[in-house]
């Protein structure tokens, strides 16, 4: 007698093959700076890791700005435009970057515009999108991670790019689709897979600073990192082949029952894609190496093997 043993499908979810294979978007919930000022381009240059001067209409540059210890205050996107440099900041901390870029601006002749209500920020998904026809008053950037480009809309045109997104045939794709395509792309998230705790190493921001600018806030810390040391953890990839583990769980290493530092690794973020499976994001101290099987320490029975690749 032949006993079939069957295996569950994958789940499905909204919208998932038109992002990957078609066309597809998302409103990106961001706060929108700009700053301007004949100081705007020197007053950045102290206040971010990454090179201002240079920076092209319609360029844009990854950055982050740092506290005096180096550690993480907020990450942005630096924009390029004719008489100023827009800031793209994750919604949660539009308020503080607000605050921490006017207090220092007081004495330097730029000036800290809030734009997040006046436009909207459009993330594509998806290889067709590079064929999306757009008018004039769209502002076209390049994408990050998951995303192949990037729109800026005015507000009061959203009705008009989404009727032209739904003649593109492209939909609108839900949270819970998001998360997955984010956590495939290994594009961490501020206040979920990193914060203020953070050292910019640590979550592989290396293409957010540069290595020849002059000085800027945090500088000293993350030369001296580089120069004469290591950090001690660093955000990688899980893939959970038992299942998913939780995101907040401490792992360890399955053959210390008792060790003297019992974490060796801890989840971050934490879905099930339908083509990689249970897989998600964290954090691996450095003598873990990337292929290495870790354990949960609440459920040992579940194990994620860690990688320095994005799952997709």
């Amino acid at each position: 007698m032949q006993v079939i043993i069957s295996t569950p499908s994958p789940p499905t979810l909204p919208g998932y093959i038109a992002a990957r294979e078609r066309i597809a978007h998302r409103f990106r919930p961001s706060g929108i700076l700009d700053v301007s000022g004949e100081d705007r381009v020197a007053f950045l240059q102290g206040q971010l890791t990454q090179e201002m001067r240079g920076l092209a209409v319609g360029e844009s540059r990854p950055a982050a700005g740092l506290t005096p210890k180096g550690k993480l205050l907020f990450v942005a996107c630096a924009v390029g435009l004719t008489d100023r440099i827009r800031l793209l900041v994750p919604a949660t901390i539009r308020p503080l970057v607000l605050e921490h870029l006017r207090k220092y601006a007081v004495f330097t002749k730029a000036a800290i515009e809030d734009r997040s209500d006046e436009l909207l920020r459009l993330g594509l998904y998806g290889p067709q999108a590079a064929g999306l026809s757009l008018p004039e008053w769209v502002e076209l950037l390049p994408g990050e991670r998951e995303f192949s480009s990037e729109l800026l809309v005015p507000v009061d045109r959203r009705a008009e790019i989404e009727a032209r997104l739904d003649s593109a045939g492209s939909p609108e794709t839900p949270d819970e689709t998001a998360e997955v395509l984010r956590v495939e792309a290994a594009r961490p998230r501020f206040g979920q897979d990193m914060d203020s705790t953070n050292l910019p190493d640590e979550v592989g921001l290396s293409e957010a600073i540069s290595t020849t600018k002059g000085c800027y806030v945090g500088q000293e810390v993350v030369a001296r990192m580089r120069t004469y040391g290591r950090v001690n953890r660093r955000l990688v990839s899980f893939r959970f082949p038992d299942g998913p583990i939780d995101r907040g769980d401490v792992l360890r290493r399955p053959e210390e029952e008792t060790p003297s530092r019992i974490e060796a690794g801890r989840v971050t973020s934490s879905v099930v894609s339908p083509l990689f499976g249970p897989i998600g994001l964290g954090y691996a101290f450095r003598e873990v190496l990337s292929g290495a099987r870790l354990v949960s320490v609440a459920r040992p029975r579940l194990a994620a093997i860690v990688s320095d690749s994005p799952s997709a």
